[in-house]
């Protein structure tokens, strides 16, 4: 497999849990996809997904929360984001032409590690963006025991009328070769830069929100520009198919922020009312950013996930 000439290790100052693994892997389409693996846990092992915007780093806190537990952690950058390849080397677009490329990302790291993950129960933990690629996942593979779900962009916050008039206007620039276009977007990894915190949608914890902002200053190849027209028709696409495929058959632990603006509670609520084995927790007062929210919330999340993983992964 080709060497990435890509720079797996961020500058310095932004911190990294020690004991791991990050590195590149090609994919069949020949994007460089960057992971981190933590692997001395027995218990099982995390897969985390990250949403729109985000980076393995981010995730730091969650990480050692699982690692605590005796878990085993995999995260990965999406292509187009974090430090894995971008899209003609941009960091101000945020782009892929179909939302089945994120399968190939995922696939293509499970694929490379399954000798050593396959010896372990595997346990899904997806974000926004990361909630909709993974839900895709687990109706294609049967191998994962169990998933948590935070924020899932299961739907647009917008409504039906908006999608309808945007969409095809979004076809007609595309099919004139400017799908690289972007489209204003609530959620654009560089805004946090300027954007005041009392502004913000993401979370009510501004310690949370002043480290996003500092990781970016430390390093600005994590940010994200907001998403081009061919990534809003993929996205779209993609939920459209979503929104006719049952469940996966297997446990499922959802949160969803009380205040969150950033993706379609409706969906989320539909959804999980026909999930069997589903369960839907609403985080009264929590923003977009459940996992880095206040700290009562916080407890609230690590006390349901500990239910949550003694009822699947005993000791």
């Amino acid at each position: 497999m080709p060497k990435s000439t890509l720079n797996p290790l961020p500058r310095l100052g932004i911190k990294l849990l020690p004991k791991g693994i990050l590195d590149y892997i090609q994919t069949e389409d020949r994007k460089f996809i960057r992971y981190g693996y933590w692997g001395q846990g027995n218990r099982g092992t995390v897969i985390i997904l990250p949403g729109r915007t985000e980076y393995i780093e981010k995730y730091n806190f969650v990480i050692q929360e699982f690692l605590d537990r005796n878990f085993s952690v995999l995260c990965i950058d999406w292509r187009g984001q974090g430090l894995s390849q971008r899209p003609h080397g941009r960091t101000d677009i945020g782009h892929v032409k179909d939302f089945f490329e994120y399968q190939i990302d995922l696939e293509t790291i499970l694929e490379h590690l399954k000798d050593t993950l396959n010896q372990k129960p595997k346990l899904l933990l997806a974000h926004s963006m990361g909630g909709c690629i993974g839900l895709r996942y687990l109706l294609r593979d049967t191998t994962f025991q169990s998933a948590i779900f935070s924020g899932p962009l299961w739907g647009l916050p917008v409504s039906d009328l908006t999608v309808s008039i945007l969409i095809p206007i979004f076809n007609l620039a595309i099919s004139m070769g400017l799908g690289l276009l972007t489209y204003p977007y609530k959620i654009d990894g560089f805004n946090i830069l300027t954007k005041p915190f009392e502004k913000n949608l993401l979370t009510k914890n501004i310690d949370s929100y002043n480290e996003m902002r500092d990781n970016l200053l430390i390093d600005p190849r994590l940010g994200l520009g907001p998403p081009t027209l061919s990534w809003l028709k993929a996205l779209n696409d993609e939920l459209n198919k979503l929104a006719k495929m049952p469940p996966p058959e297997i446990p499922q632990l959802t949160f969803l922020g009380e205040s969150d603006k950033v993706i379609s509670k409706k969906a989320i609520e539909s959804r999980m009312a026909r999930t069997p084995m589903g369960e839907l927790k609403i985080l009264s007062g929590a923003m977009h950013e459940v996992f880095f929210e206040t700290l009562d919330i916080k407890e609230i999340i690590w006390e349901e996930i500990d239910k949550f993983l003694n009822k699947n992964f005993p000791y």
